[in-house]
């Protein structure tokens, strides 16, 4: 933009009269040249009048000239004072803007000469050294500043006029405002022939930003060097930056995560709700912090100590989110460590004492509720005191752990075994029939301790143990202070009547026991003493009525006692491995008596025989049919194997692949007691089954509520849809056996057609089934 000044404009107009004055004059000049004789000749008659008038005519003409250069070096002179006043008006404005500029401005303006005195300085230089202008200009830096300051100074000043050019840089000068921090531009001052004069400068106070500098570098730093995760988002959740830590914790890099959410990290173990409510406290309060688990770039989760704030503006807008974490997987693991302490015996690794006690309580509330018994076992090793005496104390310790491993063994998963402390152990037994039970385990346990345990320097230990019984609710004991303090007097009884040996609590328990034993003892010779017998329940056709199977059941007869109850032998034999010979003889005898038979010339019937879970588990009852059917020559097709729901769901891959095997061999299978138990339709569908048999549960209460006739009907419809037979157990009523018959069930067993008997009276039966139908058909 060019800046026009009113004197430019008016030496401009003057231009024009001048011009104008000067061409006028001309003419008139030329014209009197060339005409003033013609008009003088005209005038005067004589030579002497002409001459006369000639002369008049010169002088008038110089006159007339004079006259007009006086007018015109008048005007000129009138011009040129007037367009001074002008130029110093204009000088004096320019300077007044200059200075209310420079007087204006926060900056510190000023102007040296070449020795270093001050010129020009603003008013903001003057309040800056705390000095009138009349006091700083004239004057250099050294009477305004520290000395070393105006060193400082000069050598700047020198360096400027020795390149001539401007240069930045910052200086540190003392003020009325103290050590501040200046932002200063310097260069050449010129003067109006281009000659350097001085130097001037403009100093701009940066105190304020360098502290804020300094604050944002130290800050940065913490971010960086933090040994906490640091992540900043936007107002829409996405990752703007991030520390080294969080790289360090997360697995993630600034390329992975920025432009990200923090859903890159979820775990997925929150719901939703857990996230809604973080949410709704950063709306709210501005902050959330809390335990949360997140997942690493590698897919390890874990879990971290995390604080979230909002940030906003000074408008109260929000801006970002700021997340600082702490990975705890370290402190979860040492809570850990010190819960484990707290209630696990550091030696071998058994619950405590004090988790013991807590946990018997639970468990009695547990009983209590559902009305079943609980027994706790005091364990005291006999002659542990000798052991540990004589071969120190790190035997001793190996010794303990020794013992707690074969206890372990001896117990189901379900079971609770701790130490109470020295060569003290309980056991915490939830129990599924009577005081007899425990008699067993107890019996085990003492067997487990009996055994030689190896020596680290060589030799074996051997130890006993004695065991103190209580049993809930059995023995009046309500909490877990009077069981302990039972178990505890039962234990040194075990003691006194000469250890290695177990006690209960009760006279009357310590009979029942005593009388399981005897009846354990007596089983285990059963097989050998040839008492063991099967009975056959027949199995009807429903529409005919006719007898089409068997059901094989064990009978004990047991010698000098008699018939023994099933409930009460069976049981026992299941939980110890008496049940794989047993059940070996009764597929053996079942294979006899249909040789039996068919030699005999008699109706064979398809045998169903029961297979207990620890048979099946031992993987090779394929074998031990086989070996049975070839042994006596009989097919497979009149056997069929009764299973129940759970020993086929305890691992259904090795089920699968037994079940296919005994296919092949070509026996039927069944599944017994369906719809007690947990099963997979899945599995149902893939298991080569060839019946069901409706539990007698249900069929006990056809008639007499509502729910166990639908249970029934959809056992019957799904069995059906699978392309399974169905046999419903325990019909005992005419109703049971119509409604039965109408929902198409295809085979009963129960009461109502006959109680198990021998092989003779079923024959007896059979040979009766050519007479006509003992129980009239019914027609659906």
């Amino acid at each position: 933009m060019t800046y026009t000044t009113p004197g430019a404009v008016a030496a401009a107009r003057s231009h024009t009269p001048a011009g104008l004055l000067a061409m006028g004059y001309a003419l008139f000049g030329v014209a009197w040249i060339y005409f003033s004789d013609d008009w003088l000749l005209a005038m005067a008659p004589d030579l002497q009048i002409f001459a006369l008038l000639g002369r008049g005519k010169g002088v008038a003409f110089v006159l007339a000239t004079s006259g007009l250069l006086f007018l015109l070096a008048q005007r000129r002179e009138s011009q040129v004072a007037r367009r001074q006043r002008i130029e110093q008006n204009e000088k004096l404005h320019l300077l007044q803007l200059l200075d209310a500029i420079a007087n204006g401005s926060p900056d510190a303006i000023f102007a040296k000469d070449l020795q270093g005195r001050y010129l020009f300085a603003n008013r903001e230089t003057c309040r800056l050294l705390g000095q009138a202008e009349a006091v700083v200009l004239g004057h250099g830096d050294d009477s305004v500043f520290p000395l070393h300051e105006a060193e400082m100074l000069t050598q700047i000043d020198a360096e400027v006029l020795r390149g001539g050019q401007v240069i930045q840089r910052e200086e540190q000068l003392t003020t009325v405002d103290g050590q501040r921090v200046y932002l200063t531009s310097k260069g050449p001052l010129r003067g109006g022939d281009g000659s350097v004069i001085g130097v001037f400068g403009v100093s701009r106070d940066i105190t304020e930003r360098k502290r804020i500098e300094d604050v944002h570098r130290q800050w940065a730093m913490a971010f960086e060097n933090t040994r906490d995760g640091v992540m900043i988002a936007d107002d829409r959740g996405r990752i703007q930056a991030i520390n080294r830590a969080f790289t360090e914790i997360t697995g993630y890099t600034e390329a992975d995560a920025l432009g990200q959410t923090a859903k890159l990290l979820q775990s997925g173990m929150h719901d939703t709700g857990f996230y809604r409510d973080m949410w709704r406290a950063l709306r709210d309060h501005g902050h959330w912090q809390g335990e949360i688990w997140n997942r690493r770039k590698g897919g390890d989760i874990y879990p971290e100590w995390l604080t979230v704030s909002a940030v906003s503006d000074t408008s109260g807008t929000l801006t970002h989110y700021v997340g600082v974490f702490t990975d705890i997987t370290r402190v979860k693991h040492s809570e850990a460590q010190l819960d484990h302490l707290a209630h696990f015996d550091p030696l071998t690794g058994l619950p405590n004492r004090s988790q013991l006690h807590t946990r018997l309580e639970q468990t009695l509330a547990r009983a209590a509720r559902h009305d079943t018994k609980v027994a706790v076992l005091y364990i005291d090793l006999d002659g542990f005191k000798t052991v540990n005496d004589s071969r120190g104390h790190p035997v001793g310790d190996e010794l303990l752990v020794c013992i707690s491993r074969r206890l372990r063994a001896r117990l189901r998963d379900e079971d609770l075994l701790g130490r109470m402390g020295g060569d003290e152990f309980l056991v915490v037994v939830e129990l599924q029939g009577g005081p007899a039970e425990v008699a067993v385990l107890a019996r085990d346990l003492l067997a487990a301790v009996a055994e030689p345990v190896p020596l680290p320097g060589g030799g074996d230990a051997y130890l006993t143990a004695s065991i103190g019984i209580s049993v809930f609710p059995d023995d009046a004991s309500s909490n877990a202070v009077e069981m302990l303090r039972d178990a505890d007097a039962a234990m040194y009884r075990a003691k006194d009547q000469g250890r290695n040996r177990f006690c209960f609590y009760t006279s009357d328990l310590n009979a029942e026991a005593q009388a399981k034993l005897e009846l354990e003892a007596a089983l285990s010779r059963a097989l050998e003493r040839d008492e063991f017998r099967l009975h056959y329940q027949p199995k009807v056709e429903a529409l005919s009525g006719h007898i089409v199977g068997a059901e094989a059941l064990l009978r004990w007869q047991r010698g000098g006692v008699g018939l023994v109850s099933p409930g009460q032998f069976i049981p026992i034999a299941e939980r110890s491995s008496m049940i794989l010979g047993i059940g070996a003889w009764v597929i053996d005898e079942a294979c006899r008596q249909i040789r039996a038979w068919m030699d005999a010339g008699q109706p064979v019937l398809r045998i169903a025989v029961n297979v207990a879970a620890r048979q099946f588990a031992a993987g090779d009852l394929d074998q031990v049919l086989g070996e049975s059917l070839r042994r006596h020559g009989v097919s497979a097709e009149h056997i069929e194997i009764e299973l129940t729901e759970s020993m086929l769901m305890e691992r259904p891959e090795v089920t699968a692949a037994m079940l296919r095997k005994l296919k092949v061999l070509g026996a039927k299978l069944s599944l017994d007691d369906f719809g007690t138990g947990y099963s997979s339709l899945g599995y149902l569908h893939s298991f080569p089954i060839d019946t069901l048999k409706i539990d007698q549960s249900f069929v006990r209460r056809i008639g007499v509520g509502e729910q166990a006739p639908v249970l029934v009907d959809a056992i019957i419809a799904l069995a059906h849809r699978l392309g399974l037979s169905v046999v419903a157990e325990g019909v005992e009523t005419a109703e049971q056996r119509d409604y039965l018959l109408r929902q198409g069930c295809d085979e009963l067993q129960g009461y109502r057609f006959g109680r198990p008997d021998t092989a003779e009276a079923l024959q007896l039966r059979l040979a009766a089934q050519a007479q006509p139908a003992m129980e009239p058909r019914l027609t659906p």
